[in-house]
């Protein structure tokens, strides 16, 4: 998790990496993966409607494909703990996702408050609470 102070630089490698703004919000536990100093991958877990949401999973363009993104989720599963979770990631990551427990489910599942976050071309996966 990063503190408040590295928040600027979480808020630079999204504007680096997806050529937008990704709103931190106080409330949401960010996860970053360094080189060194060098933020190389980050993602959030945001609340949302009672539940938790893992979004903005990105690794840096020129660190793809060296297990840094499996690692950060490894430390994301961490974070999650015994919570529930929500991800709408794009279809083809479904293994991906699943590799910590987040398993693919109907579109009917779906609280009426996550709708918004469904895409045409990715999938709603849960990650049950462990009591």
């Amino acid at each position: 998790m990063v503190t408040d102070v590295e928040r600027a630089e979480v808020d630079a490698f999204y504007r680096r990496e997806l050529k937008r703004e990704v709103p931190l919000e106080v409330d949401q536990e960010v996860c970053v993966a360094r080189d060194g100093a060098a933020i190389v991958a980050a993602l959030r877990l945001c609340p949302e409607a009672g539940t938790l949401l893992l979004r903005t999973v990105v690794v840096a363009t020129d660190r793809r494909g060296q297990g840094i993104g499996r690692s950060l989720l490894e430390e994301a599963s961490r974070a999650i703990g015994r919570r529930e979770c929500w991800c709408f990631p794009w279809s083809y990551l479904e293994s991906f996702y699943g590799a910590i427990g987040f398993v693919r489910v109907a579109d009917t599942t779906v609280p009426a408050a996550l709708l918004h976050r469904a895409m045409a071309e990715g999938i709603a996966t849960f990650r049950a609470a462990i009591r």
